[in-house]
């Protein structure tokens, strides 16, 4: 182009080059369950083999198209030790929301702490060869930024997760523009001041930190992450990291945000724990906009994040929502959310289908919902929420079949992994896969559950698939009793815990660190304790509780083969 065709009028030439700008770059919306990547701009050159980053934006938070604010909060939604991001895009609650969710996947966590994994010991800031988790955060921030996302920014983590909000708010400034933070079940660092690679490493908040809004969730009974403070077996016996007490840890964040450090409290119902929680909230004596709360979920242990209080669980987007009415900015008037599975009402998806088998209808199902309403679909998605009528008691009686089986307690499937599902093996009807074995012994075949279901029906093969979907005569009560055996005892009916998800189990404690979490049980049943795991480690030690915490975490003298001889 000439310069006789160039815009002449300044405001004319600031248009063009903004209207080019908009061209080159342009914070997309995208539906419900199908984030974008940022994998590649932001992973590439980085020493991590497990990078992703996902970015969920709702159209009402996306740059162009009418009546879009890309104003909307950002909120980062950061997993526990060994945990994934795959869940978030179905969880979070952003669309619903209009704020835009921000996915991290970790190195099997987050390096807030000591790390058998790591090359450098945590006091070698200079390191470039472990994860600097502080950059990785700003780097993400900076590109939102740079497609026009210019909301307040946000942290949700839990248990690990929580550790790294509470660093990204303590390193807050520029670089990390922290507004609030929503964190469940671990507290402030009060020693070391700095660890980990690079500048954004510090473990607590200095006066040159904006003040930032906390919301705290607490169980005061947690085996892992002490409410009263002190050392962790998360820190792999390094005393030199320890934790604040959970009141001292939230004086400090009152403290520095020019709160009074006065507060008022309430008592509350909880389902965790011994059923009574506390509120403690510091927000009248604060500064305007500033909100400082904390819950203690009395007799809770580490899966407190999870807690219902007052009969629902703490709303994490709320807490948002309120910072941001309170002085940061509201977030748009909602738009008609994206249509999601029917989870209201008592009507089925016609659509759904376990991820093993096509035939594992909301129809299936409801011929056995003890058993079966804890499968999922190849997305994730489980049959208690897409078939209210089969596992909704609200919803009166399931549907009847034409050969109605009376539901009778048996072993449950898994909740599955939310990954691309292995291969589906043939179990439609009651017949065995004749090919399947567990994935540590190739002696475990189908015939070997059936000697002890109970125990053995939640074993898996080398690609997740659990002997529940592949060996039905064995481990489904609709198909009948299960093979007999030279000394056959009929299963007991009871409600098992399922195991894990066929990834990296979170690390160990190691044997500095071998006492048990006295409030930890199963999900599905409370006598599931570290005990009831004790007595068969090789087949419980994979159960998990309602807050994904497993028993190998949460029992270390069951399932630690270094605390043997505390065993």
């Amino acid at each position: 182009m000439s310069s006789n065709h160039l815009p002449k009028n300044p405001a004319a030439l600031l248009l063009s080059a903004t209207f080019c700008w908009s061209l080159a770059a342009a914070l997309d919306g995208n539906a419900f369950e199908n984030p974008q990547s940022l994998t590649d701009v932001i992973c590439g050159g980085r020493p991590r083999s497990e990078c992703e980053v996902e970015l969920d934006v709702p159209e009402a938070c996306a740059t162009g198209g009418l009546g879009a604010d890309p104003a909307c909060p950002i909120v980062f939604f950061l997993h526990g030790s060994g945990g994934t991001n795959n869940w978030f895009a179905r969880t979070s609650g952003v669309h619903d929301a209009n704020m835009i969710g921000v996915y991290p996947q970790g190195e099997g966590g987050w390096n807030t702490g000591p790390k058998s994994s790591n090359n450098c010991h945590w006091s070698e800031y200079e390191c470039t060869t472990d994860p600097d988790e502080g950059d990785l955060i700003a780097s993400i921030i900076d590109e939102i930024r740079a497609l026009g996302g210019t909301g307040n920014v946000y942290a949700y983590g839990n248990s690990n997760g929580a550790a790294l909000a509470h660093r990204l708010a303590s390193n807050g400034g520029t670089q990390l523009p922290i507004k609030g933070i929503i964190v469940s079940v671990t507290q402030l660092l009060s020693s070391p001041e700095r660890s980990g690679p690079g500048t954004l490493n510090y473990n607590q908040p200095s006066s040159s930190t904006p003040p930032v809004s906390i919301l705290s969730i607490m169980g005061d009974a947690d085996g892992l992450i002490p409410y009263d403070g002190g050392s962790s077996s998360v820190f792999n016996g390094d005393d030199s990291f320890q934790l604040m007490s959970t009141m001292d840890s939230m004086a400090v964040w009152a403290s520095h945000n020019g709160c009074t450090g006065s507060y008022q409290t309430s008592e509350h119902s909880s389902d965790m724990g011994d059923g009574t929680a506390t509120k403690f909230d510091y927000t009248s004596g604060c500064p305007e906009g500033i909100y400082v709360e904390h819950y203690a979920i009395h007799g809770g242990g580490h899966g407190a994040g999870g807690a219902q209080v007052d009969g629902a669980k703490i709303d994490v987007l709320g807490f948002v929502a309120k910072v941001e009415g309170a002085g940061g900015g509201s977030p748009p008037s909602p738009s008609p959310p994206t249509p999601s599975p029917p989870t209201s009402g008592c009507e089925n998806d016609a659509s759904w289908s376990g991820k093993f088998n096509s035939a594992h209808t909301c129809d299936y199902v409801a011929q056995n919902p003890d058993g079966r309403c804890f499968f999922e679909n190849s997305e994730g998605l489980p049959a208690s929420e897409a078939c209210p009528g089969a596992c909704d008691s609200s919803c009166g009686s399931p549907p009847a079949t034409s050969s109605p089986v009376p539901p009778t307690p048996v072993t449950l499937s898994p909740i599955a992994s939310p990954v691309a599902p292995p291969p589906s093996p043939p179990t439609s009807g009651c017949e065995n896969d004749a090919s399947w074995s567990g994935k540590f012994n190739t002696a475990h075949t189908c015939a070997y559950v059936a000697e002890n279901p109970d125990n053995r029906c939640f074993f898996e093969n080398s690609e997740g698939v659990t002997a529940g979907e592949a060996c039905p005569a064995a481990c489904d009560a609709s198909c009948g009793s299960p093979p007999a055996t030279s000394s056959p005892v009929p299963p007991t009916p009871v409600t098992l815990s399922p195991i894990a998800s066929p990834v990296a189990p979170p690390p160990s404690p190691p044997a500095s660190g071998c006492e048990n979490d006295a409030s930890w049980s199963g999900k599905y049943n409370d006598a599931h304790t570290c005990a009831y795991v004790a007595e068969n480690p090789e087949n419980r030690c994979f159960f998990e509780d309602s807050y994904g915490i497993g028993a190998n975490e949460a029992c270390p003298t069951a399932c630690d083969s270094a605390c043997e001889t505390s065993r």
